[in-house]
């Protein structure tokens, strides 16, 4: 049996597990009240590219494990953002992915924990990263490119096509890109404050 409900903007949780034991665990979160804009990690073969979400690491450590995975998985270029906030980045690499190929590279990273399970803990099946401006927090701004030529994966050329687009990126075309432009999933979504 399960007991979900709010208290003064609080979430409050029960779980009892049957008759004889039961557990109790309280979470209690601030209801997000920030609307924004996200985009989806989903292409329209139901793959994934990789995004990465990083609070509270410093550039030059993030940019070294960026390296270690694209040396790891045999991956190409990351698009790296930093958002307005001190040591909070994301990171875009657009090879594409079944999902759990996807979470198994993605939690072999230290991006936020949350993140990284989304989508085995959200219905939409799907990892989102913030595009547009949230109260007084500008939109991620693009910072750089880790370059890699590898083309073992297939990249997404929608996803190509919105950075370029939302960013002022120039990328251009990629070898053993999928070839569809139609298809990029932006979600509207509530979102913290300080988040």
């Amino acid at each position: 049996m399960y007991f979900n409900f709010s208290i003064l903007g609080r979430t409050l949780s029960f779980k009892i597990v049957n008759d004889k034991v039961f557990n109790i665990s309280f979470l209690i979160v601030k209801k997000p009240d920030k609307e924004t804009y996200g985009i989806t990690s989903r292409c329209f073969d139901a793959s994934h590219v990789i995004f990465l979400d990083f609070d509270g690491i410093s550039f030059d450590e993030m940019t070294d494990e960026l390296e270690n995975i694209i040396y790891e998985f045999g991956l190409s270029s990351f698009y790296i953002f930093r958002n307005d906030t001190d040591k909070s980045f994301h990171a875009i690499c657009l090879d594409k992915f079944r999902m759990y190929e996807a979470m198994d590279i993605i939690s072999y990273t230290s991006a936020d924990k949350g993140f990284k399970k989304a989508p085995i803990l959200f219905k939409q099946r799907r990892w989102v990263l913030r595009v547009s401006p949230k109260g007084k927090r500008n939109k991620p701004e693009y910072l750089t490119t880790i370059k890699n030529n590898n083309n073992a994966y297939e990249k997404s050329t929608a996803h190509r096509i919105f950075l370029e687009a939302n960013y002022n990126i120039k990328i251009g075309q990629l070898t053993n890109e999928d070839g569809f432009d139609q298809f990029v999933d932006i979600c509207k979504y509530n979102t913290g404050a300080n988040c």
